[in-house]
């Protein structure tokens, strides 16, 4: 869906680039995310995706055409762009809000309230509620979901998302997180999203491409990948030294292959299969307990921390 093929980007007056030779794909209907320290060039990348900022070299690639086969505007109407800052219209209210590019497209008025409607209803807020309050009236949290209501308005086959949940209280970003992922495996949209935060990057990416400064691309791999095997010192040091929990945490205890507990279950602990197994381990040493029972669609598993042990394990392959 999206390639980035040898892409540059230096501005006028600066001898270094801001990104530097980036080529990657992003396959269709999955989450890429881009992360890195500050300055290494993730923003800038995802904006050449819509043309809000041109290469200098290179090219970026759509469906295996370039992105300057249309002019930008109309390019621009075709991808949903969701940002921090949000960037609500304060004197329209909601519906209006996430109607912009609908009307700009000249949907006739049914058929935006019924999309309206519907994605109000998506995100969690209900339109009989929310549909004619004005962006003042609502949460931060419930703006930012707005903001990405107003994102998916036109039904894009490709979405940008620059750090959408960063400028909301940690409880409320997690749970925005969560109704994304949820949201997207339903929709399955192509997404390209920014972010600073390694645990955002890994919860929400299908692929990750870790960048660094000069806007260098360091790895460009699934989350399981990049925790099990850094391609370098850089990215092992930015994963961070608990990235063998951090693994722990891609996975549901009820997907872990566990024996039956035939019997033995008698007095230790349930534990629900939806966790992650990171989040099993710490409720497992919490109670003080090596073995704990899973329950899930009516089954009944043993789990163990030998369990959770093997499965943890470290399967490094040596750098080239």
């Amino acid at each position: 869906m999206i390639e980035f093929r040898g892409v540059s980007k230096t501005y006028p007056g600066t001898e270094r680039p801001v990104v530097n030779d980036l080529s990657f794909e992003v396959p269709e209907g999955e989450v890429c995310v881009l992360v890195g320290p500050s300055g290494c060039g993730k923003t800038t990348s995802m904006r050449m995706v819509n043309r809000l900022i041109e290469p200098s070299q290179g090219e970026v690639l759509i469906d295996g055409e370039p992105n300057t086969a249309m002019s930008g505007t109309q390019l621009r109407r075709k991808i949903g762009y969701a940002i921090q800052q949000i960037g609500l219209f304060p004197h329209r209210t909601i519906a209006d809000n996430v109607a912009i590019v609908p009307s700009l497209l000249e949907w006739d008025r049914d058929r935006i309230k019924e999309r309206v409607d519907g994605l109000l209803d998506l995100v969690g807020l209900s339109p009989d509620d929310y549909r004619d309050r004005y962006p003042a009236e609502l949460s931060g949290g419930q703006q930012q979901r707005v903001g990405v209501a107003r994102a998916m308005a036109a039904d894009p086959p490709i979405m940008l998302m620059d750090e959408p949940f960063g400028a909301v209280d940690p409880i409320t970003r997690e749970r925005l997180q969560d109704e994304f992922v949820k949201i997207q495996d339903d929709i399955k949209k192509t997404i390209v999203f920014v972010t600073h935060d390694i645990d955002e990057a890994i919860k929400m990416g299908d692929k990750i491409a870790i960048l660094r400064q000069g806007g260098f691309l360091e790895q460009y791999d699934s989350p399981e990948n990049i925790l099990a095997n850094p391609a370098s010192e850089f990215v092992e040091s930015f994963v961070g030294a608990d990235r063998v929990l951090k693994r722990l945490s891609l996975m549901r205890v009820g997907d872990m292959n566990l024996e039956p507990v035939n019997g033995e279950g008698s007095g230790l602990p349930a534990i629900s299969g939806d966790l992650t197994v990171r989040d099993a381990l710490s409720e497992m040493m919490g109670s003080g307990t090596e073995r704990a029972v899973v329950e899930r669609d009516g089954e009944r598993r043993l789990i163990t921390m030998s369990a959770i042990e093997e499965l943890s394990q470290d399967r490094e392959r040596p750098r080239e």
